[in-house]
C-alpha cells in the first residue's frame, strides 16, 4: 500500500510537469515505449532492477541508454527512482500516469463482462448510456464469462454495477437466508 502511494506521487509529479510544458501525450508515448523496450530487452530490465548494482552504474545507463532515447522528463524521473532506489515502482507509476491522462482528457475506461458476445450495435449502446451517466468519453473494454447466465456486470474504475442473473440469484440467495 505504501508504495502505491509513492508510486502515485512520482506520477502526480510527472503529470504535473508535463502538463506545465504541454507534453502530456509526448512523456506519455515516451513512458510506454520505455516499458515496451523494458519488456523486449530483458537485459536492460535486469540491469535497472537489480538492487546489486551501483546507482552510480545504474545513472550512468539511464543518462546513456534511456536518457538520450526518450524525453527529458522521463529521463528526470528515471534518474530521482534510481537515486531513491525505486526503480521498480516504474510500472505502476506509469499506471498511475496513464490514469491521470485519461482523467485529464475526459477518458473514462470501463469493463464489460457478458455470458455472450456482444453484437456491435449493444457495444455501441452500452458506450452511449455509460457517456451519459459518466459525461466523459468511454473507452470499451468487454470480455465473456457464461458463468453469469444472463445479463452485465460492468466495472468503472472502483464501481461495479452487477446486472447479471448470477448477481440477481446470489442476491435473492442471501435475502433469503437472512429472513
Amino acid at each position: 500500500m505504501r508504495e502505491e502511494r509513492v508510486a502515485k506521487r512520482y506520477a502526480r509529479a510527472l503529470f504535473n510537469a508535463a502538463v506545465r510544458t504541454q507534453a502530456v501525450d509526448a512523456v506519455s508515448e515516451a513512458l510506454q515505449q520505455l516499458l515496451n523496450t523494458l519488456h523486449e530487452q530483458p537485459p536492460l530490465r535486469t540491469l535497472l532492477l537489480n538492487p546489486l548494482i551501483p546507482r552510480e552504474r545504474k545513472q550512468q545507463m539511464v543518462q546513456e541508454a534511456i536518457g538520450r532515447q526518450t524525453h527529458p522528463l522521463l529521463a528526470s524521473l528515471l534518474s530521482v527512482l534510481v537515486d531513491k532506489r525505486r526503480e521498480r515502482l516504474l510500472p505502476e507509476v506509469a499506471r498511475e500516469f496513464g490514469e491521470l491522462c485519461d482523467e485529464h482528457m475526459g477518458i473514462v475506461r470501463v469493463r464489460a463482462t457478458t455470458a455472450y458476445p456482444l453484437d456491435s450495435q449493444q457495444e455501441h449502446a452500452l458506450v452511449r448510456g455509460l457517456e451519459q451517466r459518466t459525461g466523459k468519453t468511454v473507452v470499451l473494454q468487454t470480455n465473456v464469462d457464461p458463468s453469469l447466465i444472463g445479463g452485465i456486470v460492468v466495472r468503472i474504475g472502483d464501481t461495479i454495477i452487477d446486472g447479471s442473473v448470477r448477481g440477481q440469484l446470489l442476491r435473492l440467495r442471501q435475502y433469503l437466508l437472512n429472513a
